[in-house]
Protein backbone atom coordinates (compact mmCIF):
# COMPACT_ATOMS: atom_id res chain seq x y z
CA UNK A 1 0.00 0.00 0.00
CA UNK A 2 2.78 2.43 0.95
CA UNK A 3 4.76 1.49 -2.16
CA UNK A 4 1.68 2.12 -4.33
CA UNK A 5 1.10 5.51 -2.70
CA UNK A 6 4.75 6.37 -3.12
CA UNK A 7 4.69 5.54 -6.82
CA UNK A 8 1.57 7.67 -7.27
CA UNK A 9 3.19 10.64 -5.54
CA UNK A 10 6.33 10.26 -7.62
CA UNK A 11 4.26 10.17 -10.81
CA UNK A 12 2.29 13.23 -9.77
CA UNK A 13 5.25 15.32 -8.64
CA UNK A 14 7.39 14.38 -11.65
CA UNK A 15 4.65 15.16 -14.16
CA UNK A 16 3.79 18.41 -12.42
CA UNK A 17 7.39 19.59 -12.24
CA UNK A 18 8.07 18.79 -15.89
CA UNK A 19 4.87 20.47 -17.01
CA UNK A 20 5.58 23.60 -14.96
CA UNK A 21 9.13 23.96 -16.30
CA UNK A 22 8.01 23.38 -19.88
CA UNK A 23 5.22 25.93 -19.68
CA UNK A 24 7.60 28.52 -18.24
CA UNK A 25 10.22 27.89 -20.90
CA UNK A 26 7.97 28.15 -23.95
CA UNK A 27 5.20 30.50 -25.09
CA UNK A 28 1.58 29.56 -24.56
CA UNK A 29 -0.12 27.34 -27.09
CA UNK A 30 -2.33 28.89 -29.75
CA UNK A 31 -6.04 28.41 -30.33
CA UNK A 32 -5.11 27.63 -33.94
CA UNK A 33 -3.78 24.26 -32.75
CA UNK A 34 -7.29 22.85 -32.14
CA UNK A 35 -7.65 19.89 -34.52
CA UNK A 36 -11.01 18.21 -35.14
CA UNK A 37 -12.09 14.89 -36.65
CA UNK A 38 -15.03 12.50 -36.57
CA UNK A 39 -14.52 9.54 -34.25
CA UNK A 40 -17.85 8.10 -35.41
CA UNK A 41 -21.15 9.51 -36.65
CA UNK A 42 -22.16 10.51 -33.10
CA UNK A 43 -18.77 11.54 -31.68
CA UNK A 44 -16.30 14.33 -32.50
CA UNK A 45 -12.62 14.23 -31.61
CA UNK A 46 -10.60 17.31 -30.63
CA UNK A 47 -6.86 17.64 -30.05
CA UNK A 48 -4.68 20.45 -28.75
CA UNK A 49 -1.24 19.05 -29.47
CA UNK A 50 1.59 20.23 -27.22
CA UNK A 51 4.78 18.22 -26.71
CA UNK A 52 6.44 20.52 -24.18
CA UNK A 53 5.75 18.10 -21.31
CA UNK A 54 4.97 14.34 -21.15
CA UNK A 55 1.46 14.98 -19.82
CA UNK A 56 -1.91 14.22 -21.42
CA UNK A 57 -5.35 15.55 -20.46
CA UNK A 58 -8.54 13.79 -21.53
CA UNK A 59 -11.86 15.61 -21.51
CA UNK A 60 -14.98 13.66 -22.46
CA UNK A 61 -18.20 15.59 -22.93
CA UNK A 62 -21.72 14.19 -23.15
CA UNK A 63 -24.50 16.29 -24.63
CA UNK A 64 -26.98 16.70 -21.76
CA UNK A 65 -26.77 18.51 -18.42
CA UNK A 66 -28.83 19.61 -15.46
CA UNK A 67 -31.01 21.92 -17.57
CA UNK A 68 -32.30 18.89 -19.50
CA UNK A 69 -35.78 17.74 -18.36
CA UNK A 70 -34.81 14.16 -19.20
CA UNK A 71 -31.65 14.34 -17.06
CA UNK A 72 -33.61 15.67 -14.09
CA UNK A 73 -36.45 13.15 -14.44
CA UNK A 74 -34.11 10.15 -14.64
CA UNK A 75 -31.41 11.39 -12.20
CA UNK A 76 -28.90 10.96 -15.01
CA UNK A 77 -26.59 13.70 -13.75
CA UNK A 78 -26.31 12.11 -10.31
CA UNK A 79 -25.76 8.69 -11.90
CA UNK A 80 -23.00 10.10 -14.09
CA UNK A 81 -21.15 11.63 -11.13
CA UNK A 82 -21.55 8.49 -8.99
CA UNK A 83 -20.15 6.05 -11.54
CA UNK A 84 -16.62 6.34 -10.14
CA UNK A 85 -18.00 5.13 -6.78
CA UNK A 86 -18.13 1.36 -7.09
CA UNK A 87 -18.93 -0.53 -3.89
CA UNK A 88 -15.41 -1.89 -3.39
CA UNK A 89 -13.61 1.33 -4.29
CA UNK A 90 -11.54 -0.36 -7.01
CA UNK A 91 -11.96 2.39 -9.59
CA UNK A 92 -10.82 5.13 -7.22
CA UNK A 93 -7.83 3.08 -6.12
CA UNK A 94 -6.78 2.61 -9.74
CA UNK A 95 -7.08 6.35 -10.33
CA UNK A 96 -5.02 7.04 -7.20
CA UNK A 97 -2.28 4.65 -8.30
CA UNK A 98 -2.03 6.53 -11.58
CA UNK A 99 -2.24 9.95 -9.87
CA UNK A 100 -4.78 10.48 -12.63
CA UNK A 101 -6.88 13.26 -11.12
CA UNK A 102 -10.11 11.84 -12.55
CA UNK A 103 -13.23 13.94 -12.00
CA UNK A 104 -16.88 13.73 -13.07
CA UNK A 105 -19.23 16.70 -13.18
CA UNK A 106 -22.60 17.65 -14.62
CA UNK A 107 -23.03 21.22 -15.80
CA UNK A 108 -26.07 23.03 -17.13
CA UNK A 109 -25.65 21.79 -20.71
CA UNK A 110 -23.31 18.80 -20.55
CA UNK A 111 -21.73 16.10 -18.41
CA UNK A 112 -17.94 15.91 -18.35
CA UNK A 113 -15.28 13.39 -17.42
CA UNK A 114 -11.81 14.91 -16.99
CA UNK A 115 -8.53 13.11 -16.42
CA UNK A 116 -4.87 14.11 -16.50
CA UNK A 117 -1.98 11.66 -16.42
CA UNK A 118 1.64 11.21 -17.37
CA UNK A 119 2.14 10.09 -20.96
CA UNK A 120 3.63 6.78 -19.80
CA UNK A 121 0.41 6.04 -17.90
CA UNK A 122 -1.93 6.83 -20.80
CA UNK A 123 -2.76 3.19 -21.72
CA UNK A 124 -3.76 2.40 -18.12
CA UNK A 125 -5.69 5.68 -17.86
CA UNK A 126 -7.65 4.93 -21.03
CA UNK A 127 -8.52 1.48 -19.71
CA UNK A 128 -9.75 3.09 -16.49
CA UNK A 129 -11.96 5.47 -18.49
CA UNK A 130 -13.49 2.54 -20.38
CA UNK A 131 -14.19 0.66 -17.17
CA UNK A 132 -15.79 3.68 -15.47
CA UNK A 133 -18.12 4.35 -18.40
CA UNK A 134 -19.12 0.70 -18.62
CA UNK A 135 -19.29 -0.03 -14.89
CA UNK A 136 -22.21 -2.03 -13.51
CA UNK A 137 -21.66 -1.35 -9.81
CA UNK A 138 -22.62 1.74 -7.80
CA UNK A 139 -21.91 2.22 -4.11
CA UNK A 140 -25.26 2.34 -2.29
CA UNK A 141 -23.63 4.04 0.69
CA UNK A 142 -22.25 6.79 -1.55
CA UNK A 143 -25.75 7.36 -2.93
CA UNK A 144 -27.17 7.56 0.59
CA UNK A 145 -24.49 10.07 1.62
CA UNK A 146 -25.20 12.16 -1.46
CA UNK A 147 -28.92 12.30 -0.72
CA UNK A 148 -28.22 13.44 2.83
CA UNK A 149 -25.67 15.97 1.61
CA UNK A 150 -28.21 17.46 -0.79
CA UNK A 151 -30.71 17.90 2.05
CA UNK A 152 -28.12 19.57 4.29
CA UNK A 153 -26.85 21.84 1.50
CA UNK A 154 -30.38 23.00 0.72
CA UNK A 155 -31.06 23.93 4.33
CA UNK A 156 -27.73 25.76 4.47
CA UNK A 157 -28.50 27.62 1.23
CA UNK A 158 -31.72 29.00 2.71
CA UNK A 159 -29.60 30.71 5.37
CA UNK A 160 -27.09 32.12 2.87
CA UNK A 161 -27.87 35.79 2.10
CA UNK A 162 -26.37 35.72 -1.41
CA UNK A 163 -28.33 32.59 -2.32
CA UNK A 164 -31.63 33.97 -0.99
CA UNK A 165 -31.13 37.26 -2.82
CA UNK A 166 -30.28 35.50 -6.09
CA UNK A 167 -33.26 33.19 -5.69
CA UNK A 168 -35.53 36.22 -5.46
CA UNK A 169 -33.96 37.75 -8.56
CA UNK A 170 -34.26 34.58 -10.62
CA UNK A 171 -37.91 34.22 -9.67
CA UNK A 172 -38.62 37.75 -10.89
CA UNK A 173 -37.09 37.04 -14.29
CA UNK A 174 -38.02 33.47 -15.21
CA UNK A 175 -41.11 31.28 -15.17
CA UNK A 176 -41.35 28.42 -12.71
CA UNK A 177 -40.67 25.79 -15.39
CA UNK A 178 -37.66 27.60 -16.89
CA UNK A 179 -34.44 25.58 -16.40
CA UNK A 180 -32.57 28.74 -15.39
CA UNK A 181 -34.55 28.71 -12.14
CA UNK A 182 -33.57 25.16 -11.26
CA UNK A 183 -30.28 25.88 -9.39
CA UNK A 184 -32.18 28.26 -7.10
CA UNK A 185 -34.95 25.82 -6.19
CA UNK A 186 -35.09 22.78 -3.91
CA UNK A 187 -33.16 19.98 -5.64
CA UNK A 188 -34.86 16.74 -6.59
CA UNK A 189 -33.38 13.88 -4.56
CA UNK A 190 -32.21 10.97 -6.72
CA UNK A 191 -34.03 7.67 -6.51
CA UNK A 192 -32.55 4.70 -4.64
CA UNK A 193 -32.87 2.12 -7.44
CA UNK A 194 -29.27 1.47 -8.54
CA UNK A 195 -30.31 -0.37 -11.69
CA UNK A 196 -32.34 2.62 -12.86
CA UNK A 197 -29.43 4.94 -12.13
CA UNK A 198 -27.06 2.77 -14.14
CA UNK A 199 -29.56 2.68 -17.01
CA UNK A 200 -29.75 6.48 -16.94
CA UNK A 201 -25.95 6.71 -16.98
CA UNK A 202 -25.81 4.28 -19.91
CA UNK A 203 -28.33 6.36 -21.87
CA UNK A 204 -26.54 9.63 -21.09
CA UNK A 205 -23.11 8.53 -22.33
CA UNK A 206 -24.66 7.22 -25.56
CA UNK A 207 -26.49 10.42 -26.56
CA UNK A 208 -25.25 11.69 -29.96
CA UNK A 209 -23.16 14.86 -29.87
CA UNK A 210 -20.36 13.42 -27.75
CA UNK A 211 -16.87 14.95 -27.78
CA UNK A 212 -13.58 13.18 -27.02
CA UNK A 213 -10.93 15.80 -26.32
CA UNK A 214 -7.19 15.37 -25.82
CA UNK A 215 -4.60 17.97 -24.84
CA UNK A 216 -0.86 17.64 -24.41
CA UNK A 217 1.78 15.15 -25.51
CA UNK A 218 -0.21 13.37 -28.18
CA UNK A 219 -0.05 13.50 -31.99
CA UNK A 220 -3.09 13.48 -34.23
CA UNK A 221 -2.67 9.91 -35.46
CA UNK A 222 -2.24 8.60 -31.92
CA UNK A 223 -5.25 10.61 -30.75
CA UNK A 224 -7.36 9.17 -33.56
CA UNK A 225 -6.28 5.67 -32.63
CA UNK A 226 -6.90 5.86 -28.88
CA UNK A 227 -10.27 7.60 -29.36
CA UNK A 228 -11.60 4.56 -31.21
CA UNK A 229 -13.59 2.36 -28.86
CA UNK A 230 -13.04 4.65 -25.87
CA UNK A 231 -16.76 5.38 -25.47
CA UNK A 232 -19.66 2.91 -25.46
CA UNK A 233 -21.56 2.54 -28.72
CA UNK A 234 -23.76 5.56 -29.39
CA UNK A 235 -27.54 5.34 -29.10
CA UNK A 236 -30.47 7.65 -29.75
CA UNK A 237 -31.36 10.97 -28.20
CA UNK A 238 -34.02 10.46 -25.49
CA UNK A 239 -37.34 12.23 -25.78
CA UNK A 240 -37.52 15.41 -23.73
CA UNK A 241 -33.76 15.85 -23.54
CA UNK A 242 -33.46 19.45 -24.72
CA UNK A 243 -34.22 22.31 -22.31
CA UNK A 244 -37.01 24.73 -23.22
CA UNK A 245 -36.37 28.34 -22.24
CA UNK A 246 -39.29 30.63 -21.58
CA UNK A 247 -39.29 34.38 -22.25
CA UNK A 248 -37.67 36.72 -19.76
CA UNK A 249 -40.21 38.79 -17.83
CA UNK A 250 -40.29 42.21 -19.53
CA UNK A 251 -39.07 45.22 -17.60
CA UNK A 252 -42.51 46.83 -17.41
CA UNK A 253 -43.85 43.75 -15.59
CA UNK A 254 -41.08 43.62 -13.02
CA UNK A 255 -41.25 45.68 -9.82
CA UNK A 256 -38.83 48.57 -9.42
CA UNK A 257 -38.25 47.57 -5.79
CA UNK A 258 -38.62 44.34 -3.81
CA UNK A 259 -37.61 43.30 -0.29
CA UNK A 260 -36.75 39.83 0.99
CA UNK A 261 -36.45 38.98 4.70
CA UNK A 262 -34.09 36.61 6.50
CA UNK A 263 -33.83 36.04 10.27
CA UNK A 264 -30.83 37.12 12.34
CA UNK A 265 -29.14 39.24 9.71
CA UNK A 266 -26.71 41.90 10.90
CA UNK A 267 -26.29 43.44 7.44
CA UNK A 268 -28.46 44.49 4.52
CA UNK A 269 -27.68 43.07 1.07
CA UNK A 270 -28.45 44.71 -2.27
CA UNK A 271 -28.85 43.42 -5.83
CA UNK A 272 -29.75 46.13 -8.33
CA UNK A 273 -30.40 44.11 -11.43
CA UNK A 274 -32.08 43.04 -14.62
CA UNK A 275 -31.71 40.35 -17.30
CA UNK A 276 -28.21 39.91 -18.72
CA UNK A 277 -27.06 39.77 -22.34
CA UNK A 278 -26.41 36.49 -24.09
CA UNK A 279 -23.10 35.86 -25.84
CA UNK A 280 -24.57 36.44 -29.30
CA UNK A 281 -26.15 39.76 -28.41
CA UNK A 282 -24.69 42.54 -30.62
CA UNK A 283 -23.93 44.55 -27.47
CA UNK A 284 -22.03 41.77 -25.69
CA UNK A 285 -18.58 43.21 -26.51
CA UNK A 286 -19.57 46.67 -25.30
CA UNK A 287 -20.88 45.15 -22.07
CA UNK A 288 -17.43 43.70 -21.34
CA UNK A 289 -15.98 47.22 -21.26
CA UNK A 290 -18.87 48.80 -19.37
CA UNK A 291 -18.93 46.08 -16.69
CA UNK A 292 -15.25 46.52 -15.94
CA UNK A 293 -15.58 50.28 -15.56
CA UNK A 294 -18.67 50.03 -13.36
CA UNK A 295 -17.70 47.23 -10.99
CA UNK A 296 -14.90 45.05 -12.32
CA UNK A 297 -11.87 46.19 -10.30
CA UNK A 298 -10.74 47.90 -7.12
CA UNK A 299 -10.94 51.41 -8.58
CA UNK A 300 -14.24 50.90 -10.39
CA UNK A 301 -17.09 53.40 -10.05
CA UNK A 302 -18.84 51.25 -7.45
CA UNK A 303 -15.77 50.53 -5.34
CA UNK A 304 -14.66 54.16 -5.28
CA UNK A 305 -18.10 55.44 -4.26
CA UNK A 306 -19.13 52.72 -1.81
CA UNK A 307 -15.85 51.69 -0.23
CA UNK A 308 -13.11 54.25 -0.75
CA UNK A 309 -15.12 57.45 -0.40
CA UNK A 310 -17.99 56.54 1.93
CA UNK A 311 -16.82 53.41 3.74
CA UNK A 312 -20.25 51.84 3.27
CA UNK A 313 -18.95 48.38 2.44
CA UNK A 314 -15.93 46.16 1.94
CA UNK A 315 -16.97 45.13 -1.55
CA UNK A 316 -19.18 46.11 -4.47
CA UNK A 317 -19.22 44.59 -7.93
CA UNK A 318 -21.29 43.49 -10.89
CA UNK A 319 -22.23 39.88 -11.58
CA UNK A 320 -23.36 38.36 -14.86
CA UNK A 321 -24.47 34.78 -15.52
CA UNK A 322 -22.46 35.03 -18.78
CA UNK A 323 -24.10 32.38 -20.94
CA UNK A 324 -25.45 31.91 -24.44
CA UNK A 325 -28.93 32.71 -23.13
CA UNK A 326 -29.81 35.70 -20.93
CA UNK A 327 -29.52 35.19 -17.19
CA UNK A 328 -29.22 37.49 -14.18
CA UNK A 329 -27.22 40.72 -14.19
CA UNK A 330 -26.82 42.61 -10.91
CA UNK A 331 -24.92 45.28 -9.06
CA UNK A 332 -24.23 43.79 -5.65
CA UNK A 333 -23.04 45.06 -2.28
CA UNK A 334 -23.87 44.99 1.45
CA UNK A 335 -23.68 47.27 4.47
CA UNK A 336 -24.61 47.44 8.15
CA UNK A 337 -28.33 47.71 8.83
CA UNK A 338 -28.29 51.29 10.13
CA UNK A 339 -26.57 52.45 6.94
CA UNK A 340 -28.91 50.76 4.44
CA UNK A 341 -30.76 53.84 3.20
CA UNK A 342 -27.57 55.84 2.62
CA UNK A 343 -25.96 52.95 0.75
CA UNK A 344 -29.00 52.39 -1.45
CA UNK A 345 -29.02 56.07 -2.32
CA UNK A 346 -25.35 55.96 -3.33
CA UNK A 347 -25.88 52.84 -5.48
CA UNK A 348 -28.67 54.62 -7.33
CA UNK A 349 -26.56 57.78 -7.70
CA UNK A 350 -23.61 55.85 -9.14
CA UNK A 351 -25.80 54.12 -11.70
CA UNK A 352 -27.69 57.29 -12.62
CA UNK A 353 -24.44 59.12 -13.38
CA UNK A 354 -23.02 56.10 -15.20
CA UNK A 355 -26.16 55.89 -17.32
CA UNK A 356 -26.30 59.60 -18.11
CA UNK A 357 -22.61 60.35 -18.73
CA UNK A 358 -21.03 57.03 -19.68
CA UNK A 359 -17.33 56.38 -19.17
CA UNK A 360 -14.18 58.32 -19.98
CA UNK A 361 -11.51 57.43 -22.52
CA UNK A 362 -9.17 56.57 -19.66
CA UNK A 363 -11.71 54.10 -18.27
CA UNK A 364 -12.26 52.62 -21.73
CA UNK A 365 -8.54 52.07 -22.29
CA UNK A 366 -8.09 50.47 -18.86
CA UNK A 367 -11.04 48.15 -19.43
CA UNK A 368 -9.82 47.20 -22.91
CA UNK A 369 -6.45 46.17 -21.52
CA UNK A 370 -8.09 44.10 -18.82
CA UNK A 371 -10.52 42.34 -21.17
CA UNK A 372 -7.79 41.29 -23.60
CA UNK A 373 -5.28 40.54 -20.85
CA UNK A 374 -7.66 38.15 -19.09
CA UNK A 375 -7.88 36.04 -22.23
CA UNK A 376 -4.14 35.38 -22.07
CA UNK A 377 -4.51 33.81 -18.62
CA UNK A 378 -6.99 31.32 -20.12
CA UNK A 379 -4.54 30.22 -22.83
CA UNK A 380 -1.55 29.20 -20.74
CA UNK A 381 -1.86 25.44 -21.20
CA UNK A 382 -3.22 23.06 -23.83
CA UNK A 383 -5.82 21.86 -21.33
CA UNK A 384 -7.20 25.39 -20.94
CA UNK A 385 -7.35 25.86 -24.70
CA UNK A 386 -9.14 22.53 -25.11
CA UNK A 387 -11.68 23.44 -22.40
CA UNK A 388 -12.43 26.78 -24.09
CA UNK A 389 -12.77 25.13 -27.51
CA UNK A 390 -15.19 22.57 -26.10
CA UNK A 391 -17.25 25.32 -24.46
CA UNK A 392 -17.46 27.14 -27.77
CA UNK A 393 -18.40 23.99 -29.66
CA UNK A 394 -21.02 23.00 -27.05
CA UNK A 395 -22.80 26.31 -27.59
CA UNK A 396 -22.55 26.25 -31.39
CA UNK A 397 -19.91 28.99 -31.47
CA UNK A 398 -16.86 29.07 -33.76
CA UNK A 399 -13.47 28.29 -32.25
CA UNK A 400 -11.82 31.47 -30.99
CA UNK A 401 -15.17 33.18 -30.37
CA UNK A 402 -14.29 34.50 -26.91
CA UNK A 403 -10.89 35.77 -28.02
CA UNK A 404 -12.49 37.64 -30.91
CA UNK A 405 -15.14 39.12 -28.61
CA UNK A 406 -12.38 40.47 -26.37
CA UNK A 407 -10.57 41.94 -29.38
CA UNK A 408 -13.82 43.46 -30.63
CA UNK A 409 -14.49 44.96 -27.20
CA UNK A 410 -11.03 46.50 -27.01
CA UNK A 411 -11.46 48.09 -30.45
CA UNK A 412 -14.85 49.70 -29.79
CA UNK A 413 -14.80 53.52 -29.84
CA UNK A 414 -15.89 55.40 -26.75
CA UNK A 415 -19.10 56.78 -28.28
CA UNK A 416 -20.39 53.28 -29.16
CA UNK A 417 -19.79 52.07 -25.61
CA UNK A 418 -21.55 55.07 -24.10
CA UNK A 419 -24.49 54.61 -26.47
CA UNK A 420 -24.80 51.05 -25.18
CA UNK A 421 -24.59 52.26 -21.57
CA UNK A 422 -27.51 54.63 -22.14
CA UNK A 423 -29.60 51.70 -23.44
CA UNK A 424 -28.70 48.93 -21.04
CA UNK A 425 -28.22 50.73 -17.71
CA UNK A 426 -31.51 52.63 -17.74
CA UNK A 427 -32.59 52.69 -14.05
CA UNK A 428 -36.18 52.30 -15.21
CA UNK A 429 -35.39 48.75 -16.36
CA UNK A 430 -33.69 47.63 -13.14
CA UNK A 431 -35.11 46.25 -9.90
CA UNK A 432 -33.62 47.14 -6.52
CA UNK A 433 -33.72 43.89 -4.54
CA UNK A 434 -32.94 44.26 -0.84
CA UNK A 435 -32.40 41.52 1.72
CA UNK A 436 -33.14 42.77 5.23
CA UNK A 437 -33.43 41.19 8.69
CA UNK A 438 -36.88 40.01 9.80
Amino acid sequence: MEDSLGRSLVRLSRAGAIAALALLAFPAASIDTVQEWQVDESTTGLLVEDHRAPVVSIRLEFAAGTWSPWVEEHDAGVAFELQLRDSKGDLRRRADRLAAGLSLSTGARSATMFLTCGKEDLPAALELVRDVLRGVDLDRKALSRLRQEMKINWQAALKNPQFVLRQAGVRLLFREDDPRRRPSERPKLPGKDLEKLLAARDALVRIPGRVVGFAGDLGLEEARRVAQGLLPRAGNEPAGMRPAFGPVAPADRRPREATVRLPRLTQVYFAYGRDSLGWLDPDYAAALIADHALGGHFNSRLMVALRQESGDTYGADVSDDDDLDPGVYAIGTFTRTDNAEATERRIRDVLAKFHAEGITEEERAMAAGNVTGRRAFLRQSPGQILATAMTERRHGLPYGFFDRQAEKAAALPLDEINTFIRRFYDPGRLTMLTLRPE
